[in-house]
Parts: C-alpha cells; structure tokens; sequence
C-alpha cells in the first residue's frame, strides 16, 4: 500500500510540475510575442527625413517630416519601417521610411542573448540573399505637392536642346539701313524685304550641386547661332538691281545659376553669363554686270543676367525630361574684328579694327541711314551719331532635355 501511495505521489508531483512549467512559459514568452505585434513608435533623427511610397531609395517621396517628429510603423519591409502618414483628406495612408533616419522609442528594443542574436543574423543573411517581398499599402492616395529633395542626390547633370529668340540690335538695323539707301538712290521701292536674324537653335549642358534643401547652386555651357538671308530687287525699265545681306549672330555663354524647387516638379532658376559672342554681316550690291561686296566679322565677350522656370518628370529613379523656358538680358559692345570689300573690277581691300554704327548721310540736311561696318579708323566724312556698335544678345528660348542625377 505504501508503494502504492508513494506511485500516487510521484504523478502528481508530475503534474504539479507540468503545470508550472506551462505558467512559466506563458509567463517568458506570451508578452514577448505581443510586443512584436505592437505599433512601434519611432522619432526621427535626421535634419530632414523622406517618406516613400515604397521600400525603394528610388521611389517617389510623398511627404518629408522634420528632426524629432513622432511617427507610428505598423510593420517592417527589410530596412524599411511602415509608417501611417496624414493627407489633406485625412484618409488612411502608408509609407516607408530607412531605419537609418529614425530610432524606435516605444516599446523599448529587448536585448537578446548571444544565441538569439547569432540565430536572428543566419535568418538575415538569408533573407538578404532572397528577393524583397513587395509590400503594397493598403490604399495609394494621390501623393500630396512635396519639396524637392535635392540633399538625396550628390550632383544633377542635364543635357538640352531648343529654339532661341534673339533681339539682335545694331547688326539688324544696319543690314535693313543699306537698303533703305540704296532705294533712295536709284528712287525705287524695293521688291522684298530685309528680315533680322532673331532664330537660331540653342544647346548645352548644367551640372548643380544641392547646398540646402530646396536649393542648388549650378554650372552651365551654352551654344547658339542664326542668320537670315535676304533678298531686295529694285526693277526699272532698264534693268533690275540686287541687293543681298546676310546678318549671322552666335554666343557661347557660361553661366552659373541657383535653382529652387517649389515642388517636386516645377522649379526656379536665375543667374548671370558670361558670354563669348561674335557677330558677321555680307553685304552685296549687283548692278547689271558690276557688282561690289562687303563681308566683315567681329568678336567680343561681356555679362549678362538671365532666368527661367522649368517641369520636370521623372522617367526612372536617376532620370528626368524637363522643359525649361528662360529669358535673359545681354548687350555687348566693344567689338573687334575685320572687314573685307571686293568689287567686279578686281579691287579688294581689308582692314582691322571697332564695329562701328553710325547713319550715312547722303545729302547734308537730310535723316542719314542706319549702317554697321567694320573700320580701322573712325569714319568722318557723310557720317552723324558714330558710336561703337551695340550687338543685342537678348531675347528668350525654349529648351527641352534630359537631367541625370547621381
């Protein structure tokens, strides 16, 4: 009987200790197990930190939040955290944000033994080697107007081409000027007209770099050239004279710039160039058999300011299409170069020296005519209102490209 009893003693022993086992496991892990499930909350830790709408450094940013703000994740994609957002329409709304930009403050992180945490870098690394599970939020709100995030990428190249406007100035004036005197002097209305060079085609390319959020400083190249050709007749009963000119202006201007993103895809550009510009006129006379020719070029370099606004879309995570209008303002003087004049008897002479504008007289008393030469000297004879030649590089152009940002 008393083995008996003692058999009896032992199972419920067994049981006594079974039963404690079973509280003291619900006692360790239970808990644990709910703090996973938990929303943690998060604080930020940088100056400035971006919430994408998905688990992608290339992704799309829908909202940026300041240094110590309190965010709550609700789950985790490998680096990234889950967090609720708040939209204008205060609908439900998810993003991602790196674990690099925030530390969990609630609940408080539990240390793991040395075993958990061998355990936990196994499955890791195993997970890295596997593809990332895409997560989609629950509901993909249009994304709210967000300020660009120039900090992100180190420097922006950008690659243009276009139309370009110019105003031209004296190097017009003095192309429709010589017509205007040779139709005096024969006393006929010309046949045609004389058209200013103002199109040409523009193209180049930047690079910035972001100094503060919002924000990039930028260097510039440019290129452009037009000319335009023109043709007057002047017909009699005897014979037809001809007048052709050929206006050509072309700058390179360097530039240096600020750019300011109001939004992510529309920005604010304005600086000052500083330009090579170069300026040619031609200028031909036919009369019947005889003929006579100028052809004179001239350079000179000076500032101008210039602005712009531009759309940007992005195409992939490093590249955009952007169309940029801008105008600018720049007058160049001081002009230097060469004139050449040839005639049909052989005559053919050059000299060196200032782009001149000034109005040729050709009866004393009456308004002179607009001209633009080339001369050594300053010209004195049937000459009022000399000055050195003004070259209008002003104007505005539409341009269309590519940015790349690494």
């Amino acid at each position: 009987m008393m083995e008996k009893g003692y058999k009896v003693k032992i199972k419920r022993n067994n049981i006594t200790n079974i039963t404690l086992f079973i509280i003291l496991f619900n006692f360790l892990f239970i808990p644990n197990l709910e703090a996973q499930t938990q929303t943690l909350k998060l604080k930020v830790t940088t100056e400035q930190a971006n919430i994408r709408l998905k688990p992608d450094i290339g992704s799309i940013i829908i909202q940026q939040v300041p240094l110590g703000t309190i965010l709550e994740s609700t789950g985790r994609a490998g680096e990234w955290y889950r967090v609720k957002i708040k939209t204008p329409e205060s609908t439900p709304a998810f993003g991602y944000v790196h674990e690099s930009l925030v530390v969990v403050i609630s609940p408080q992180p539990v240390p793991e033994k040395k075993q958990r945490e061998e355990k936990q870098e196994k499955i890791t690394r195993k997970e890295e080697r596997q593809p990332t599970q895409k997560i989609v939020p629950e509901k993909e709100p249009p994304a709210p107007p967000v300020y660009s995030t120039a900090k992100e990428y180190k420097l922006d190249f950008a690659f243009f081409g276009g139309g370009n406007f110019i105003l031209g100035g004296d190097l017009n004036e003095g192309a429709k000027g010589l017509a205007a005197y040779y139709s005096d002097s024969l006393a006929l209305e010309g046949v045609g007209q004389v058209k200013p060079t103002r199109l040409s085609y523009i193209f180049g390319g930047e690079v910035s770099y972001p100094l503060f959020p919002h924000f990039s400083l930028g260097l510039g190249i440019g290129y452009f050239s037009g000319a335009k050709e023109s043709r007057v007749e002047f017909k009699s009963s005897e014979a037809t004279d001809i007048y052709l000119t050929k206006p050509e202006i072309r700058a390179i201007p360097l530039k240096v710039f600020l750019t300011f993103y109001p939004l992510s895809s529309l920005y604010l550009k304005a600086g000052a160039e500083y330009y090579f510009g170069h300026c040619s006129y031609f200028y031909r006379y036919q009369s019947q058999e005889s003929w006579q020719e100028w052809r004179g070029e001239a350079k000179s370099h000076g500032l101008g300011l210039w602005a712009g606004i531009g759309l940007e879309w992005p195409l992939f995570s490093h590249l955009s299409f952007t169309i940029e209008g801008a105008g600018r303002y720049a007058q160049l003087k001081d002009f230097k170069g060469k004139n050449t004049y040839k005639n049909s008897e052989g005559e053919s002479f050059s000299e060196e020296g200032h782009l001149y504008f000034y109005q040729k007289i050709r009866i004393i008393g009456q308004a002179g005519y607009p001209q633009l030469f080339v001369h050594e000297k300053k010209p004195a004879a049937y000459v009022s209102d000399l000055r050195p030649a003004v070259i209008d590089f002003s104007g505005f152009n539409l341009k269309f490209g590519f940015k790349i940002r690494f």
